[in-house]
């Protein structure tokens, strides 16, 4: 899973939720981790896992003074991390961590966990979580509104690889050519095929790119640009959206394994869902709890 999330986070992006979202977390996900942090002693020792470039350190640094330290499996954008009051440590990993027992009072993590060995993870976080120190984990859910149409990107990522690669070879040897007829009508093809399958889905097939990659071909028919290569850029790019999205289902349905794993350690937890507030969609699902003073 690291190797596309470091390409990710080495773009300086510093939240997980991509290039259109400038900011950091903001609503409801900013309100509930403000609340969080407002419960954790001052100076407290916290262990964000799958801290990417440190969004949710600066998030709950802000007005507070923690001692801070946020680890990742995959690369860091140092120039981000650098501005944040934190210490972070790269490819490291949440089922082996390089901390002491007992280092922390405070362990949090966002829409990360849930992608990682949840036996080994759930572990060694109670492992490094002080006596009476609390966790908080912000999950994603199977049904929330990041999740489902993210599930409707991927079924279309995979509907090109199956039923419109074969398309787009032709299409870009035709532009290549300067065919202008015989682009249209493959284009043509393309499009029936799509309006079969995706006639209420058109949303979803933007998130492939497909329809932009297409114009851009049609575009530039008479152009003397590289097309065999902007295609292969393309399909590199629509494999790793695949992987990334297949990725995110699987974890959201681990979920619940998390859930699973802390009951099964006999800890008590308390879980529910974030809302949206005006249009009260499931936005994830948040656990909490702490560790028995011993």
């Amino acid at each position: 899973m690291s190797s596309h999330w470091s390409e990710y986070w080495s773009g300086g992006h510093l939240t997980s939720f991509g290039s259109g979202f400038k900011k950091n977390y903001e609503g409801e996900l900013k309100e509930f981790w403000e609340a969080t942090a407002k419960k954790f002693g001052e100076n407290s020792t916290v262990l964000d896992v799958g801290t990417g470039n440190g969004a949710l350190i600066e998030l709950i640094q802000n007005n507070n003074q923690f001692n801070c330290y946020g680890i990742d499996k995959a690369e860091m954008h140092k120039g981000v991390t650098q501005s944040i009051n934190g210490t972070f440590l790269a490819k490291t990993s949440v089922e082996c961590l390089p901390f002491n027992d007992n280092a922390f009072s405070n362990v949090i993590a966002q829409f990360s966990l849930e992608y990682s060995q949840v036996s080994q993870s759930i572990d060694e976080i109670y492992r490094v979580l002080s006596s009476g120190g609390s966790f908080t984990f912000v999950c994603h859910h199977p049904e929330s509104i990041i999740v489902k149409p993210n599930k409707k990107i991927l079924k279309a990522a995979n509907f090109i690889k199956s039923d419109i690669e074969n398309h787009l070879i032709r299409l870009v040897k035709s532009v290549r050519s300067s065919n202008l007829l015989l682009s249209k009508q493959i284009v043509e093809e393309i499009e029936a095929k799509v309006i079969t399958h995706f006639k209420y889905e058109q949303e979803a097939l933007k998130g492939t790119n497909l329809p932009a990659f297409i114009e851009f071909l049609l575009q530039n028919i008479h152009g003397n640009l590289d097309f065999e290569e902007a295609y292969r850029l393309f399909m590199e790019e629509l494999d790793l959206l695949i992987k990334r999205l297949s990725e995110l289902v699987a974890a959201a349905k681990n979920t619940k394994n998390i859930l699973e794993q802390l009951k099964a350690l006999s800890i008590e937890v308390e879980d529910g869902q974030l809302l949206g507030y005006e249009s009260c969609n499931i936005l994830a699902t948040y656990i909490h709890g702490s560790k028995c003073n011993s």
